[in-house]
């Protein structure tokens, strides 16, 4: 085996990795800032929400993937997280579809 490959660093992503994810990242921003309608005062709607956390999610797995390098771990821990990923975006856009729709009192 070689040595250099048991190295920690080995698994660590590279420089070029690192700048395309920001770059991704940075595109996701604008597209969170179109979704949600940065300058208006309205209600966003269901529609909008799902879209506004669907591209959450892509900016919270780019995180996790490269800049925390979940991509080295067990597929194990990595599908651990993506499973708690989905089901908090999902519990958030539950809990405002349920305002939404009126089945809270005010």
């Amino acid at each position: 085996m070689n040595a250099k490959s048991s190295h920690p660093s080995h698994n660590l992503p590279s420089r070029r990795t690192l700048f395309t994810a920001w770059l991704v990242l940075m595109a996701l921003t604008v597209g969170t800032m179109l979704a949600g309608h940065v300058t208006s005062t309205r209600s966003l709607g269901l529609l909008w929400t799902g879209g506004l956390l669907l591209i959450s999610w892509a900016k919270a797995r780019t995180i996790l993937q490269v800049y925390l390098n979940l991509r080295a771990a067990p597929r194990g821990w990595q599908t651990g997280f993506n499973i708690t990923l989905i089901m908090l975006l999902l519990l958030l856009l539950g809990l405002y579809a349920i305002n939404a729709l009126g089945l809270i009192p005010r």
